[in-house]
């Protein structure tokens, strides 16, 4: 099993399709074994039944939406590949929902056809059971006392770690633009760029998201010299109109096989703060470095999406960065 950035370029279609029926036929399978589950009552069987759920144009072009992909990871296995994500759709009045889905695909002649989809609207725990459930870490560390807690962080172990993340900016248009193909070859190739530079500065590459990733360093000053000489790397490729966008972020993290912890949540809000070609770091990477050593901009005062309040972060400038 590996992850497929093709199976997900072509998630990303499925997402934006909209009413785009031809776009639809071409991308699920013809085969009568088809089938769409959804949070209504009833199953939808066949290409047929499963185009007629897009085939109402009218509807789609009098509701005006947003549609954000959240949460997107695609795996292949042979003949067989799959999607999980997150999307929120919000509407023109401001109501927003999200929607859960997963893809299943099957290698048809050389091309990834859709042959199942479940989507779901997410219900809470109290909804369907009449309790709520501890999801996350977080939940569990606060349905118990002050004293357990102390000890439970303390058996866990916590470290101090510079999270990076990267984003390429508008990659859904660059990858129609682009072709399946070039698309994948250009996001290999990133990430093993990536890779490279994330351990020449004793750091490591922990995951990749979609076209972006998450890296991790032992120093603030590691993390930041790797994200400079990403922007670098980037910038000198042949591939024209691509832009990366990199958050960075410094604090306590639960290490292992993943990073745990609330600052890891901010590293990735800092990044999505960013534009492209920037470098956003967070006022506390800033400070753990000697300021000599890096050229930051002035302080941003920017919201943090699912952060409270107010948060400073400064651009670091990296275009004349000695190297």
């Amino acid at each position: 099993m590996k992850r497929s950035i093709e199976i997900e370029a072509i998630t990303r279609r499925f997402i934006a399709g909209g009413s785009d029926i031809e776009m639809m036929r071409r991308l699920y399978s013809d085969s009568a074994d088809l089938i769409a589950v959804g949070t209504d009552d009833g199953w939808t069987h066949g290409p047929n039944e499963f185009l007629g759920v897009w085939d109402h144009e009218s509807v789609f072009d009098t509701v005006d939406y947003d549609s954000e992909v959240i949460l997107l990871d695609a795996f292949e296995n042979g003949e067989t590949g799959w999607s999980v994500g997150e999307v929120k759709i919000t509407l023109a009045d401001g109501n927003a929902h999200t929607r859960r889905f997963t893809l299943v695909f099957h290698l048809d002649s050389g091309a990834w056809r859709i042959v199942h989809t479940h989507v779901s609207v997410p219900v809470a725990d109290m909804e369907t059971w009449g309790v709520e459930m501890s999801r996350t870490l977080s939940d569990l560390v606060a349905s118990i006392n002050a004293e357990s807690e102390a000890r439970a962080l303390e058996d866990i172990g916590l470290s101090v770690a510079t999270i990076v993340f990267t984003d390429i900016v508008g990659s859904t248009v660059l990858s129609e633009s682009m072709g399946d193909t070039a698309w994948t070859r250009l996001v290999t190739s990133h990430f093993e760029t990536l890779t490279h530079i994330a351990e020449d500065q004793g750091g490591t590459l922990v995951k990749t998201l979609g076209d972006g990733a998450m890296l991790a360093f032992p120093t603030a000053a590691s993390g930041l010299t790797a994200a400079i000489e990403v922007q670098r790397a980037v910038s000198s490729s042949v591939a024209d109109g691509v832009q990366v966008r990199i958050g960075v972020h410094t604090g306590d993290v639960i290490p292992g096989d993943d990073y745990l912890g609330l600052m890891v949540n901010k590293a990735a809000r800092v990044a999505a703060a960013a534009g492209g070609g920037q470098i956003l770091a967070s006022t506390s990477t800033a400070g753990m470095v000697n300021p000599t050593q890096f050229d930051f901009g002035d302080p941003v005062t920017v919201e943090l999406k699912g952060l409270s309040g107010t948060h400073q972060v400064v651009p670091l400038k990296w275009s004349n960065a000695p190297n």
